[in-house]
């Protein structure tokens, strides 16, 4: 027996078998809606209101999910509503992922210029006039020639284009290295030779498009990471692949969907051929990159959370199920160990902190939060599970950096709301749960050890939103996360902050964040602030290095086994330190 669902707004009509979820029939109707808990029914993203149809009691805690949504008693949510029989479903705007500022600029360097790939003009050799010209045995004697190896199966391909004339054509060798053909092309093609520099986010991904005979950043295309409908954060979703391998394989498939349709329209935008796209490089965090090569992550699931691999040779394109050359390869930026992966290694190589001089620390503000703390020539890293709270996941009024999101606030006779693109607030990103928190601790309306004071016990903001106890907790969690993280990093090495010459804040989070609010807080070291420098994509701004210079990934595979990891749970201070950290108040 089937049901038929009515979607609105749009009202398309699908057929549904009783029993299945409505989140999986809105997905095959191709309405998205946010599943940002992984389906786990925690978060409320994907509330929907129940227009005509069943309406069966609320589990345990889904009426506290949907008032914190404003959904009213027709409020249900997808992924937890079970068909049993026609009904009409509306999906509100709020509940449907919106486009997305995404960071795509990083700090730069300068580096040599010496990409894995470059090209070759040739004219064809002439034979005597004698003999027959065959095009295999000119292109091949043209080749040798010039010292360089071609495998007959890039030959024989290559024949079926070349000119059988044996005149003086010109083609065009594409290298690998020094002397190993990987293509040959008809013409000359050397003025156009690209590579892909790939930041694998957990939320976002960055396809940046390099020219790689300038080095020149050609265009971008920037988006969600589709795998987000498997849950906001890593652990859902290597949770999700522990349980069930199906859901391994569709998490693979997703993330190339996405990746690869991002590459199409870049690719349309700049009227290029897949074939003209010989290498990418990929940068993500240990979890992303096992999921892109199809890698279990089954080790990373239980302790002591160690990946399946750290360096990789190139992976064929093909191999790698990625939309560029055939014969093309992907690099992955070196897994450094546990969850502090490649898009690290990539943001310390743009950033150089490795040579830098003095003691430095390198945060990367996120769901899991990476630290490197480097001094003289040693350096340690850790990682801290910050959770989703940065990401505006598990707050009330909590959404992603996406338009209408409050990511300044400012004290100003109460609190004076700044969002993403002067919209309409809609809720509240990370910066500015930073700065609501600040501000209300010198208001007085929160106290230091987080308790909401008043006797609604919330944060009144202004346009419908607001905080309450939960939230502030939630908060809480992930900000002690990472300052224990800071704390034992430097107990590690006897280090106190006054010995730190320097702070490097990467990521999306960092690039609007108000640093005199976080120190208040205690989320960073209290460091005079220009001790304290943004280098925004750190993760792209190295992939692209990684694609342009050989000698550059040999440096950052001599780095990642260069730092030491630290497991914080393991230290016998962790607990004690994480209840101290859970307070609103400056470092000593």
């Amino acid at each position: 027996m089937s049901a038929k669902v009515k979607i609105l707004p749009g009202g398309s009509i699908q057929e549904a078998s009783r029993g299945t979820v409505l989140a999986d029939i809105l997905k095959k109707a191709g309405v998205a809606v946010n599943l940002k808990c992984g389906r786990r029914g925690i978060c409320g993203t994907c509330a929907v209101e129940i227009v005509r149809g069943p309406r069966p009691p609320h589990e345990d805690d889904e009426r506290a999910i949907l008032a914190r949504r404003k959904m009213g008693v027709s409020g249900r949510l997808a992924c937890r509503y079970v068909i049993t029989e026609d009904l009409t479903v509306r999906v509100p705007a709020a509940s449907r992922p919106t486009p997305m500022p995404v960071l795509t600029r990083g700090v730069g360097r300068r580096f040599a210029l010496d990409p894995p790939v470059r090209k070759l003009r040739l004219s064809l050799s002439k034979f005597p006039s004698s003999l027959p010209s065959v095009p295999g045995k000119t292109v091949r004697r043209t080749l040798s020639r010039s010292r360089l190896h071609v495998s007959s199966d890039i030959l024989a391909d290559f024949e079926k284009r070349a000119d059988s004339t044996g005149s003086n054509s010109e083609f065009t060798a594409v290298l690998r290295g020094n002397t190993d053909v990987m293509v040959l092309e008809t013409g000359d093609t050397t003025a156009r030779s690209f590579g892909l520099a790939i930041d694998l986010g957990t939320t976002t991904i960055v396809v940046e498009l390099v020219d790689l005979n300038s080095g020149r950043a050609v265009g971008r295309e920037a988006g969600i990471n589709p795998q987000v409908s498997f849950g906001a954060d890593v652990v859902s979703r290597i949770s999700a692949a522990y349980a069930d391998p199906s859901q391994a394989a569709a998490l693979r498939t997703t993330v190339l969907e996405g990746i690869n349709g991002m590459i199409v329209r870049l690719l349309g935008k700049h009227r290029l051929s897949r074939d003209l796209v010989y290498e990418a490089v990929v940068a993500g965090n240990t979890a992303m990159n096992h999921f892109f090569l199809g890698t279990s992550v089954m080790t990373l699931a239980v302790s002591p959370f160690i990946g399946a691999f750290s360096v990789l040779k190139p992976v064929p394109a093909m191999q790698a199920g990625l939309d560029i050359n055939p014969r093309g390869q992907v690099y992955i930026a070196p897994n450094i160990e546990s969850f502090v992966g490649g898009d690290i290694s990539a943001g310390l190589i743009a950033t150089g902190l490795d040579t830098a001089p003095g003691t430095r620390l390198f945060v990367d503000l996120g769901t899991n939060g990476e630290i490197v703390l480097k001094t003289g020539k040693r350096l340690l890293t850790t990682s801290t599970a910050a959770g989703p709270a940065f990401e505006g996941m598990t707050i009330s009024c909590g959404m992603l950096a996406e338009m209408g999101a409050v990511y300044r606030v400012e004290n100003e006779n109460g609190f004076r709301l700044r969002t993403i693109g002067g919209a309409p607030p809609r809720g509240v990103c990370g910066t500015g749960l930073i700065d609501i928190l600040a501000v209300a601790l010198s208001r007085g309306l929160v106290t230091s050890k987080g308790r909401i004071l008043g006797p609604e016990r919330t944060i009144e903001l202004g346009s419908g939103l607001s905080l309450d106890q939960r939230d502030v907790r939630e908060f809480q969690l992930a900000a002690a996360a990472i300052k224990t993280g800071l704390r034992l990093l430097l107990d590690e090495l006897r280090l106190e902050v006054g010995d730190l010459d320097g702070l490097v804040v990467a990521g999306a989070f960092g690039n609007s964040l108000n640093i005199r609010n976080a120190i208040a807080l205690g989320l960073l070291p209290r460091l005079d602030p220009k001790k304290i420098v943004f280098v925004g994509n750190a993760s792209l701004a190295g992939a692209r290095v990684l694609l342009l210079s050989r000698s550059e990934r040999r440096r950052c595979e001599r780095l990642v086994r260069r730092i030491r990891h630290i497991s914080l749970a393991s230290r016998e201070t962790f607990q004690k330190t994480f209840v101290e950290a859970l307070a609103f108040e400056p470092w000593a």
